[in-house]
């Protein structure tokens, strides 16, 4: 059994038994594309999901905004220590005028949580969340304590960008990441154009999985025309897993048809341990993380080795690189998996994939 057959034999089963609904799956080799698989639906009415539709992949989208960032301090735009305030002077109040581009990308900037009651229309508005944002003041010192920032983490590196580049952060992704890949599917703001392309995200948890508190359920945020339109840098990326694959193969060994965005030194900055420590955001799991991604053994899917590095996302999308062994895989999901201590798929599938290229957990 070649390796795209037992992929689509484990995807489709998984299918067929009500586990997932849609899903995609890429994987580059030595920079080759080696499995690309869609099957299963992208909304209720059954319609076939695409491998070219958009699914929005939640905090995936951290990865793709970390790359962005190391490009910044690769043309020597901006340094990792430098104070965000420094470029968004706004933010600089409050208690958080020593806040560093780097205690936001390795997650102990101490504001990981939006304040309570901040309304869907607030993140939808990307002017008005990032002034909530301003107005904040720290729940620990900068650098002190580890906690995941699950959406906070993206709006003030965009401000960043935004001010050292000029241009609005969608369009840097779509102008300095995706034109020189050819990557046409992923996108920071969904535009009315592809709206047409997006996929309608479900949970795991059956139609009564929300009914007690159903301002809790993550479908109405992840499908709202709003939340998709606006620049949410930490969490709204809608993009297919033919493109973040090809973002994470363009990061390792020689890139794609000769494209790599960052050279190997860059890398090796971004993916030096920043904290492995217990997660006070995370339940209290342990993780490390680099500079914006995770790294090794903080993600099943990864395998062991702290070499590898990506970023996954809430339900189960995932993207990651392996440069030690020219590996990158990316899996998009339609149905969001909630239940806790459930299989994870991207596990299974990533499992697969190592054992037949012979690659070491």
């Amino acid at each position: 059994m070649t390796l795209s057959q037992a992929l689509t034999q484990h995807i489709e089963s998984a299918i067929a038994s009500g586990r997932e609904e849609g899903i995609q799956l890429c994987v580059y080799h030595h920079g080759q594309m080696i499995v690309d698989i869609t099957r299963g639906s992208r909304d209720d009415t059954g319609t076939p999901l695409s491998p070219n539709d958009l699914v929005l992949v939640w905090s995936t989208s951290k990865g793709i905004t970390a790359t962005a960032m190391h490009i910044l301090a690769e043309r020597k735009l901006i340094e990792y220590d430098d104070a965000i305030a420094r470029y968004w002077p706004e933010f600089g109040q409050h208690g958080k005028e020593a806040i560093s581009i780097r205690h936001l990308m390795s997650h102990t900037a101490g504001i990981p949580h939006l304040p309570a009651g901040t309304s869907l229309d607030v993140h939808a508005d990307y002017d008005a969340v990032c002034a909530v944002l301003a107005n904040m003041t720290p729940v620990s010192r900068a650098g002190q304590i580890p906690a995941y920032h699950g959406l906070t983490y993206g709006w003030p590196l965009a401000k960043v960008l935004e001010a050292v580049d000029g241009r609005r952060f969608g369009q840097f992704i779509q102008d300095e990441i995706c034109k020189p890949l050819g990557i046409t599917d992923l996108v920071f703001g969904l535009p009315a154009n592809r709206r047409a392309d997006a996929t309608r995200l479900s949970h795991d948890l059956g139609p009564n999985g929300f009914a007690s508190n159903p301002h809790e359920n993550p479908t109405l945020m992840a499908n709202h025309p709003g939340i998709q339109a606006t620049c949410m840098p930490a969490a709204n990326m809608m993009a297919s897993a033919r493109a973040i694959a090809r973002v994470y193969a363009s990061l390792i060994e020689n890139g794609v048809d000769g494209v790599r965005l960052l050279p190997e030194r860059r890398i090796a900055m971004a993916t030096k341990v920043q904290r492995w420590a217990m997660d006070q955001t995370l339940v209290n799991t342990e993780r490390g993380f680099g500079l914006g991604y995770f790294l090794g053994q903080s993600l099943p899917a990864m395998g062991l080795r702290d070499t590898t590095f990506g970023h996954d996302g809430f339900g189960g999308a995932i993207g990651f690189a392996d440069p030690v062994h020219g590996l990158a895989f990316a899996m998009t999901k339609t149905q969001m998996t909630l239940t806790p201590n459930a299989p994870s798929i991207n596990q299974e599938l990533a499992t697969i994939v190592r054992e037949h290229l012979q690659i070491p957990a």
